[in-house]
C-alpha cells in the first residue's frame, strides 16, 4: 500500500496544467503499465448561432400565424440586410396554440385568443459584433433573443493536437511508474481513444450586459462577450513492463 501512494505521488507530479492521468500496474512476469492520457486546447471560437424569437397573439390562429409570418419575414430581411447568408436563417422552432381562460365558477376553460411562436437561429462569423444583429432584429419586430452560443467550426485540426498532447502525458505517467519501480518501459502494445467526439467547452457562458428590450428601448447596443473555447481528448495505453 505505501508503495502504491508513493508511485501516484510521483504520477500526479508528472501531471501538467488540464491534464490527469492515472495508471495501473500488472506484477506478473510480461505484466503491463495500464495509464490514461489526456490533453486539452484552448482556442477562439469563429463562428456564432443567434436565437431570435418572434410572439404574436391572435383572435384566429390563422390571425396569430399571419401576424408571425409577417414579422419573421421583416427580421430575417433584416438579418440579409448586413450581410447573412439565407442558409444562414434557420427555422429552428415555430408553433400555435390556444390560450384559455378558467372560470372558478364554472370550473371550465374557455378559448380567449391563439399564440404563434417562431425561433430563428443566425450563423455568422462576425463574433466581435453579435449584438448588432439581436439589435436589428429587434427594430424589425423580433420579441426578444434566447441567447447565444459560440463555437468552432473546424474543430479536427485542433482536436488531433489534445489528442498529441494526451500521448505525450500518458507517455510521462508511464514513464514515471516504471522509474518508481526501477524498471524501463516498455514497448506500446494499445492504445485506446476514449473520446470519440469533439468535446469543447465555453469558458465563458454568453453575456447579457443589458436586457434586449432593455436595449432597444433606450436605443443602446447589446453587448456580448466570449471566451476560449477547450477542446479535449483523452486514450487509455497500455506499455510492455
Amino acid at each position: 500500500m505505501k508503495l502504491w501512494k508513493t508511485i501516484c505521488a510521483v504520477v500526479t507530479a508528472a501531471a501538467v496544467l488540464s491534464v490527469f492521468s492515472c495508471g495501473m500496474v500488472s506484477a506478473a512476469d510480461g505484466g503491463e503499465i495500464h495509464v490514461n492520457g489526456s490533453g486539452v486546447v484552448q482556442v477562439q471560437p469563429d463562428t456564432a448561432k443567434i436565437s431570435l424569437s418572434v410572439s404574436t397573439t391572435g383572435k384566429t390562429a390563422q390571425a396569430a400565424q399571419a401576424e408571425n409570418n409577417k414579422i419573421t419575414k421583416n427580421v430575417t430581411a433584416a438579418m440579409e440586410g448586413l450581410g447573412i447568408a439565407k442558409d444562414k436563417i434557420v427555422t429552428a422552432y415555430t408553433s400555435v396554440y390556444p390560450t384559455y381562460r378558467y372560470d372558478q365558477n364554472t370550473g371550465k376553460s374557455t378559448v380567449t385568443g391563439y399564440e404563434s411562436h417562431t425561433e430563428l437561429q443566425v450563423t455568422t462569423k462576425d463574433i466581435d459584433h453579435a449584438g448588432k444583429y439581436i439589435d436589428a432584429a429587434l427594430h424589425a419586430g423580433a420579441t426578444g433573443s434566447n441567447g447565444v452560443s459560440f463555437s468552432v467550426e473546424d474543430q479536427s485540426a485542433y482536436y488531433a493536437q489534445a489528442l498529441q498532447i494526451a500521448v505525450k502525458n500518458a507517455a510521462k505517467s508511464a514513464n514515471a511508474i516504471a522509474s518508481a519501480y526501477g524498471k524501463p518501459l516498455g514497448a506500446v502494445k494499445s492504445v485506446t481513444e476514449n473520446s470519440h467526439n469533439y468535446d469543447y467547452v465555453e469558458n465563458a457562458p454568453m453575456a447579457k450586459t443589458m436586457a434586449a428590450e432593455e436595449a432597444a428601448a433606450d436605443g443602446g447596443g447589446t453587448n456580448i462577450s466570449y471566451g476560449k473555447i477547450e477542446i479535449s481528448a483523452n486514450i487509455s495505453v497500455t506499455y510492455q513492463f
